[in-house]
C-alpha cells in the first residue's frame, strides 16, 4: 500500500462530499478536511467519519441529511464495501476479499510493512534522559530513555534522519559541587581529616571515583588547595558518569549517536551569540547587576527570568536557549524533541517564550513524562548489588530484563503515571503483558516449524479461501499498525505501540484457540492460514522492533 488506508478512506468520503456540494448546491466545502476513525462499535463498520455533523451549521442542514446525501454519492470499489449513514456519521465497511489479499501484501512487504516516507528529507534530533552528569542514572527519569528511544525508531520508520542526544550538562553549579566533592573523598583517602558538608554528594559511587584518581596518581594532587582539586576531578567525575550511563543506557538497548558537551557549547561563544541576538530583539533587560528576559504574558512572573546572574555567570535557562538555537540553527535541525520530566513544567513555559521571541517555536516540541511508582521493590532489594539513597536503573534492568524494562515504562501514556509492576515483570506467564505478546510471536514460528515438518508451507496458498470472521478481523488488526504509527509520527504518544501489540497477540492467541492452522486432511486452508500467521508474525515484529524489544522464535 503506497498510501494509509484510512486516507483511501477520506479521500472516497471528501470525493462524495464534492459532488452531493455540486449537485445539491451546498455553500462550497472545499479545504473542509475529511478526518476518519475507527468507530468503538465494530458492528458500525470499519470506519467513520463525522464531517456531516461538522457541516451542519454551515450547509444549514441536519446532519442526518448531510450524511445521507454524502453515503449515496461515495463509490463503492474496493477497498470498499459499503457506506451507511448512521446518526449522522458517515460510515465505511471494508470489502472482504480485498481485505483477504491484504495477507499477501503484508506478508511479501515484510521489514518494510508499515514504513513510510512521511518525513523524508527531515533532520531531527530527539535529546532524552540527559542526566545531571554528577551520579549513576537511577529511576527517577529512566522512563524517559524508553520514551525517546522509541519515538526516534518511530521518526526514522518514517523516513526521517535522526539524531538520539545525550546533553551533558557539564557547567554550573552541581558540576563545581561534585568536583568539590570528589576532592574531599581524595583528601579523606590520604587521611586527612576533612568532612562532607551538607550540600555535597556523600554517595558511595564518590569514593569510588576519587579511589580510582588515587589509584592511578597516588598522592600527586595533595599539594593543590581544595579548590584547585575540585577543577581538576570534576570533569573526570564526569567522565566516570558518562561511562557508567553508556554502559547502562546500552543494557536498556539504547544507543546515542551524540554525547554532547555544555561546556564546549559555552566556549563556543553561542551563548554570548543568543543573549545578543534576544537583547536586539528588545526581549532582555539589566536589573539589579542581572540579565533577565521578559516573561510571557501567560504567567504571573513579572520579574522575567534570569539569563545571567548578578554575579557574571550565566544561569541554567540562558545556557539551554543557547543550546536549543546551536541545535536549530548551527547544527541545522529541522525539530529538536525533547523528553522531559514533569516537574520542568514551568522552565518548558520558559523555552517556549525564548524559542517564539527568536522565530524557532515551530521547530521546538517537548514531550513531558509523569514519573513511575515502582511496585513490590523487594524484587530489587532481593538482586541489587548496592545499596544507597536512590534506585539505580541498572538494578531495574537486570531484576527483570532489558525487554521487560522497556516494555513496562512504556505502558501507559507519557503524561499519566506509571505504576511499574517488578513483581509482575519477571513473571514467564499470560499475566506479563511482554510475555504475552513475545509468546505469540514464538508461537507463530513454532507453527510454522510444525507446518514445515509435516511437508506443508504457504507456498501458493490462496487467502481468498479466509472468509471467516476470526480470520479477517486479524487481517484488520494487521492493517492497523501503518495508521498508528502515523499517529505516533505526529502526536508522539508511542505507548499505543504496547497497547497494540497486546491487542494483536490477543487476537492471534484467541484465534489459534478457536481455528485449526495446520491441518494435513485440508491442505488449501492450511496454505491460506499459514499465509495469515505470517502477516501477524510480521505486524508483531514490526511491533516489537519499534519498541526494541526481542521477537523470539522460542521461549
Amino acid at each position: 500500500m503506497t498510501t494509509l488506508l484510512r486516507d483511501d478512506i477520506a479521500a472516497a468520503i471528501k470525493d462524495g462530499l464534492a459532488r452531493a456540494s455540486t449537485e445539491l448546491g451546498w455553500p462550497k466545502v472545499d479545504g473542509v478536511p475529511i478526518e476518519v476513525v475507527r468507530p468503538g462499535n465494530p458492528e458500525h463498520g470499519d470506519y467513520a467519519s463525522n464531517i456531516a455533523l461538522r457541516l451542519a451549521r454551515q450547509a444549514r442542514m441536519s446532519p442526518r441529511d448531510i450524511a445521507k446525501a454524502i453515503r449515496e454519492r461515495v463509490r463503492v470499489a474496493p477497498p470498499i464495501a459499503a457506506v451507511e449513514d448512521l446518526s449522522g456519521f458517515v460510515n465505511v465497511r471494508l470489502d472482504e476479499k480485498w481485505l483477504a489479499a491484504q495477507v499477501d501484501e503484508i506478508a511479501r512487504a515484510g521489514a518494510e510493512f508499515g514504513r513510510s516516507k512521511a518525513l523524508a528529507g527531515k533532520r531531527m534530533q530527539v535529546e532524552f534522559v540527559s542526566a545531571n552528569p554528577t551520579g549513576p542514572l537511577t529511576v527517577a527519569n529512566a522512563r524517559g530513555g524508553p520514551l525517546g528511544d522509541v519515538l526516534s525508531s518511530v521518526l526514522e520508520f518514517v523516513g526521517a534522519a535522526v539524531e538520539r542526544e545525550y546533553y551533558v550538562e557539564d557547567t554550573g553549579t552541581q558540576f563545581d559541587t561534585f568536583g568539590r566533592s570528589i576532592a574531599i573523598r581524595y583528601r579523606q583517602l590520604h587521611g586527612e581529616d576533612i568532612e562532607v558538608p551538607e550540600d555535597a554528594y556523600p554517595a558511595e559511587y564518590v569514593k569510588d571515583i576519587a579511589a580510582e584518581i588515587k589509584a592511578r596518581d597516588g598522592d600527586k594532587w595533595m599539594k593543590l588547595p581544595l579548590e584547585a582539586q575540585a577543577k581538576r576531578f570534576a570533569p573526570e567525575g564526569v567522565e566516570w558518569v558518562l561511562r557508567e550511563a553508556r554502559r547502562v543506557t546500552a543494557m536498556l538497548g539504547i544507543h546515542y549517536d551524540t554525547w554532547f558537551s555544555q561546556a564546549e557549547m559555552m566556549r563556543s561563544g553561542y551563548f554570548e551569540k543568543t543573549l545578543a541576538e534576544l537583547r536586539k530583539l528588545g526581549k532582555v533587560y539589566e536589573k539589579d547587576g542581572a540579565v533577565w528576559l521578559q516573561a510571557t504574558e501567560a504567567v504571573d512572573d513579572k520579574e522575567g527570568w534570569v539569563l545571567v546572574r548578578s554575579n557574571g555567570d550565566p544561569g541554567y535557562l540562558g545556557k539551554d536557549i543557547a543550546y536549543h538555537v546551536q541545535s536549530l540553527r548551527e547544527r541545522g535541525f529541522d525539530k529538536k524533541i525533547d523528553i522531559w520530566g514533569s516537574n520542568t513544567h514551568y522552565h518548558l513555559i520558559q523555552m517556549r517564550a525564548a524559542m517564539k521571541a527568536l522565530g524557532l517555536l515551530d521547530k521546538f516540541e517537548v514531550v513531558l513524562y509523569q514519573y513511575v511508582r515502582f511496585l513490590h521493590e523487594g524484587v530489587l532489594k532481593r538482586m541489587a548489588k548496592r545499596s544507597g539513597q536512590f534506585l539505580l536503573l541498572e538494578d531495574v534492568i537486570e531484576a527483570v530484563g532489558k525487554d521487560a524494562t522497556r516494555y513496562f515504562f512504556l505502558q501507559s501514556s507519557a503524561d499519566r503515571q506509571l505504576d511499574f509492576d517488578l513483581e509482575l515483570a519477571v513473571q514467564q506467564s499470560n499475566e506479563n503483558p511482554v510475555y504475552y505478546v513475545q509468546y505469540a510471536h514464538a508461537r507463530i514460528a513454532s507453527i510454522l516449524r510444525t507446518a514445515a515438518e509435516r511437508g506443508i508451507t504457504s507456498d501458493g496458498g490462496d487467502v481468498a479461501l479466509l472468509t471467516e470472521k476470526g480470520e479477517l478481523d486479524l487481517v484488520r488488526l494487521a492493517l492497523r499498525l501503518p495508521e498508528l504509527v502515523d499517529d505516533i509520527r505526529q502526536h508522539y504518544g508511542v505507548h499505543q505501540l504496547t497497547t497494540y501489540a497486546l491487542e494483536l497477540a490477543g487476537a492471534f492467541h484467541g484465534f489459534y484457540r478457536d481455528h485449526r492452522v495446520v491441518d494435513e486432511a485440508d491442505a488449501p486452508r492450511s496454505k491460506a492460514r499459514l499465509r495469515l500467521v505470517q502477516a501477524v508474525q510480521v505486524a508483531l515484529r514490526q511491533t516489537l522492533g519499534l519498541l526494541g524489544v526481542n521477537s523470539p522464535d522460542k521461549m
